[in-house]
């Protein structure tokens, strides 16, 4: 066989060999980050760690410093104060909601007021001295539902009962004693509405009398506490 050719196979089978032997190549969309890339990674971590710990160091002396004993103390404090404000809060809470109110034996407890209907009769301005001599005074309706509630003691009764409202002068208009102007959705007047006239109450209705006539009254005063 010519030299030539043999060296020429010799030749080719050391480079498929040497071709084997290597290592295969990265894919082309392989990412590799040079060294120092790397080392700045672990530099950046290594600061943010060191950071962190100076942090939590300065905390700690804040905390163990005179003003952060200062600032908790006050903390304390304002946590107490709050605490002392809802006890006390809560204490006159219940105080007010063991106090009870009375009326005495022939005084009927309705709302706030007790009500007491007279056993005589007389003018109204009578039964107004009447019931101040009490320490009392006539009666004067707040709303519809008393109206109510008073009309049904009256069903029991079957009088005329004169109630705190009469007609005023220069104003023309019904005013309680009390100085207030009646409101028209309270009561229904029924009767004409001229000088010394005053009102009075029955079962069934709400009427306007002369206060000279002979009628019973209503009475009213503040309940007493136990």
């Amino acid at each position: 066989m010519d030299a030539s050719v043999v060296y020429d196979n010799l030749n080719q089978a050391n480079t498929q060999e040497s071709k084997q032997a290597s290592p295969p190549a990265p894919p082309p969309d392989c990412c590799w980050y040079p060294r120092r890339h790397r080392l700045a990674l672990i530099l950046g971590c290594f600061w943010l760690i060191l950071l962190v710990l100076i942090v939590i160091r300065l905390g700690v002396l804040v905390q163990k410093s005179p003003i952060g004993k200062v600032i908790q103390e006050n903390k304390t404090k304002t946590t107490v104060g709050k605490c002392n404000v809802n006890v006390s809060e809560s204490s006159t809470k219940a105080t007010e909601s063991s106090v009870q109110l009375t009326c005495s034996n022939d005084w009927r407890p309705h709302r706030e007021k007790c009500i007491q209907f007279s056993q005589e009769n007389g003018v109204w301005k009578e039964g107004l001295s009447n019931c101040t001599r009490k320490g009392a005074t006539l009666l004067l309706i707040q709303d519809q539902e008393e109206l109510i509630f008073v009309k049904g003691l009256i069903k029991e009764r079957g009088h005329l009962f004169w109630i705190g409202l009469n007609y005023s002068l220069p104003n023309k208009t019904w005013r309680w004693i009390n100085g207030s102007t009646l409101s028209s959705d309270v009561l229904n007047i029924t009767g004409d509405a001229k000088l010394n006239s005053c009102v009075a109450i029955s079962k069934d209705k709400v009427v306007s009398e002369s206060c000279a006539s002979d009628n019973m009254w209503i009475c009213q005063n503040e309940p007493k506490r136990l």
